[in-house]
């Protein structure tokens, strides 16, 4: 089976259980990946983090229901929000306007998407072209690194400077490789528009870390690394596409999960490098290819 094949099992558990608690934990074991595989695997498929799609098709689901008149609060409570309050707000971002003003009114549920192979949905229709990169195989060796992570509506930016400041605090030298990648969050965190964002620094085994900060080992792997020239000009851009023009050619090369082999549920990272290169600043993104 191919990524598309085990992701639309996924979609299909989700569309069976839109009113039930969800979680990624059950989503990624559904699709037989690990947690952190699957997490990354599912946004660049689909186009957008797993409980951001949930967030979506619940929404999609309690508006149908908006429609034949039933209460707010019941609505709110059946799609898992807390309140209310809490499934207004996401409504009104979701749709523009509170649900009062869509009742009694026709609306049709979106299809659920059906992911076929060598396409990606896009949810906000990017299409922009930057300099890329051949894409090239590499192996990471096994490595130490410190660890830690931020949920906030800007968790790069928080992490990163937590981080800068650990680094000079504990003398460790600036061209250490430094690595990150979006982690996920929680249902709840995701309606109140939070992210998740993990940064790690290459450092010695037996360094000491502090609270907050984690050591954690890092078993090799072989990866696909395409490298993004000016990511940060416009980064919500740039970096995505990368993105896909990396999975797009693994798929090509014929690349794919193979369940059947115990280390295939080890957790892998999809990560992105910043460098600096004579002056100019690049991004490597990397895809764990074992």
């Amino acid at each position: 089976m191919s990524y598309t094949e085990y992701l639309q099992k996924t979609i299909d558990y989700i569309e069976e259980n839109i009113r039930q608690p969800i979680t990624i934990e059950v989503c990624a074991d559904v699709a037989g990946f690990s947690k952190y595989h699957f997490y990354r695997v599912f946004t660049l498929f689909v186009g957008v983090p797993l409980m951001e799609y949930v967030r979506k098709r619940r929404l999609a689901y309690a508006m149908q229901d908006v429609n034949k008149g039933i209460r707010i609060i019941d609505i709110a409570l059946d799609f898992e929000y807390s309140s209310e309050r809490s499934f207004c707000r996401a409504f009104q971002k979701e749709f523009g306007e509170t649900p009062s003003k869509f009742r009694n009114k026709y609306y049709a549920i979106p299809q659920k998407p059906i992911l076929e192979e060598n396409q990606f949905i896009t949810w906000g229709g990017i299409n922009m072209e930057y300099s890329f990169s051949d894409v090239r195989i590499e192996k990471l060796d096994t490595m130490y690194v410190a660890s830690s992570y931020v949920i906030s509506n800007n968790p790069e930016e928080d992490v990163i400077n937590a981080m800068a400041k650990w680094m000079e605090n504990n003398n460790i030298d600036p061209k250490s490789r430094q690595f990150g990648f979006d982690i996920p969050v929680t249902e709840e965190q995701a309606q109140k528009g939070l992210r998740g964002y993990e940064y790690w620094i290459k450092i010695k085994e037996d360094t000491d870390v502090c609270e907050g900060v984690k050591l954690k080992k890092i078993d090799g792997s072989d990866y696909a690394i395409l490298r993004i020239t000016n990511p940060f000009s416009n980064p919500f851009q740039a970096i995505p596409t990368g993105w896909n023009i990396l999975v797009e050619w693994v798929k090509t090369k014929g690349y794919g999960p193979d369940l059947s082999k115990a280390e295939c549920h080890k957790e892998r990272y999809w990560l992105e490098e910043k460098l600096e290169v004579n002056g100019s600043t690049y991004m490597d993104v990397y895809f764990p290819l074992n």
